[in-house]
């Protein structure tokens, strides 16, 4: 029995919530998924335009840094982000709450708004670059529409989750409407609302490149498309995973952010 507990030990720390925990399991699950990739590159996959090793990739990662192209294609891609994500975000946190806040809004707005988040954004990308042109706004009017949505829907579910008990306790003390807002629905509606952010951030980088695939002169999305045009596989491949690192990031950084806001909050 001792000796099966001590096994055991690493294993529940592994599965704990500390830090190194968290760190250890991160770099465990990265170390597997390169392990597989190059495995798969080197003996179960012989098509090169489909797969290469891990190693011919981060060469021509690093050939297009030593270049300039990477920094290039980095600052456009960030740039249109840095305009459009926020926009959706205080957007859809205030249309969220017009509804959450009035009944008949939000059976008005809702068959609407359900339609359009069912619509194929990223297939009008045409005709946003046709319209706005190759420039910044259009990829911005893609990355908006993309990813306001679910910070609706998510904010609207989480300010309308409060339990009635409590904000009829507040209101017995004489708080009013905003105060209401502040202390009870708000802070209960915070872990709906990172989570929307979390997926309308995964859906943004989806529509930044998307659009940069349609109309763009600088990008990863364009550097993307460029080296398939190409068949180079592995430059391809190299900014999709500086894609992948920069969703995790943004993964792992709003889950801290949600933590800190919402400790109660159970895993």
């Amino acid at each position: 029995m001792a000796t099966t507990s001590r096994r055991a030990a690493p294993l529940s720390w592994l599965g704990g919530a500390t830090r190194g925990a968290s760190i250890t399991r991160l770099a465990l699950s990265l170390s597997l998924f390169l392990v597989v990739w190059q495995l798969s590159a080197e003996y179960l996959i012989d098509n090169r335009l489909l797969v290469v090793p891990v190693d011919e990739v981060a060469v021509a990662l690093y050939n297009e840094i030593a270049s300039g192209e990477f920094a290039r294609h980095f600052g456009t891609t960030l740039l249109e982000l840095a305009i459009a994500f926020p926009v959706a975000v205080g957007g859809g946190f205030v249309i969220g709450a017009i509804l959450a806040g009035s009944k008949p809004v939000r059976q008005t707005m809702d068959p609407i708004l359900t339609a359009m988040y069912s619509l194929p954004i990223v297939a009008l990308a045409p005709l946003f670059t046709a319209g706005l042109g190759f420039g910044v706004a259009s990829k911005v009017a893609v990355v908006v529409l993309m990813a306001i949505f679910p910070i609706i829907t998510n904010t609207d579910a989480g300010l309308r989750s409060a339990e009635p008990a409590l904000i009829e306790t507040a209101r017995s003390y004489g708080a009013g409407r905003l105060q209401v807002l502040r202390t009870v629905t708000l802070p209960h509606s915070v872990p709906f609302i990172v989570s929307g952010i979390r997926v309308a951030f995964a859906r943004a980088l989806v529509g930044v490149i998307v659009a940069e695939f349609f109309g763009a002169i600088a990008g990863f999305g364009f550097a993307i498309a460029a080296a398939a045009q190409s068949y180079q596989t592995a430059r391809l491949l190299g900014y999709v995973v500086v894609l992948g690192v920069i969703g995790l990031i943004a993964s792992i950084g709003l889950t801290a952010l949600e933590k800190r806001l919402a400790p109660w909050k159970e895993d």
